[in-house]
């Protein structure tokens, strides 16, 4: 089994995990990744990878439950966009992260 999952997504927004043979659910991949797993999700139609879409959707799912990020942030976001934050999302965001986690 390796680590790396590839999910298929196809037009009707049905997921279907390779390995299994099975259709899946946000919810799914999302246990999917909590147990350690990485996944790599690709749109049957266009090849395109959109694993960060679908991670994104999962993470929304999430912020319904609890409020995930402070208002102010999400303002910021809308606010500047691409141009100012995706810089910082990239470079940075992760690190913190990954420290803040060590320290933990």
């Amino acid at each position: 089994m390796s680590d790396k999952l590839q999910i298929k997504k196809y037009e009707n927004r049905r997921l279907y995990d390779t390995e299994k043979s099975a259709y899946v659910t946000l919810d799914d991949i999302s246990q999917i990744i909590k147990q350690g797993r990485t996944v790599e999700v690709i749109d049957v139609k266009t090849k395109e990878d959109v694993t960060a879409f679908i991670l994104t959707q999962i993470i929304l799912e999430q912020a319904k439950k609890n409020s995930l990020l402070p208002v102010a942030l999400l303002h910021m976001i809308i606010r500047f966009g691409d141009n100012i934050l995706s810089d910082f999302f990239d470079n940075y965001l992760q690190q913190v992260l990954n420290n803040y986690l060590s320290y933990r």
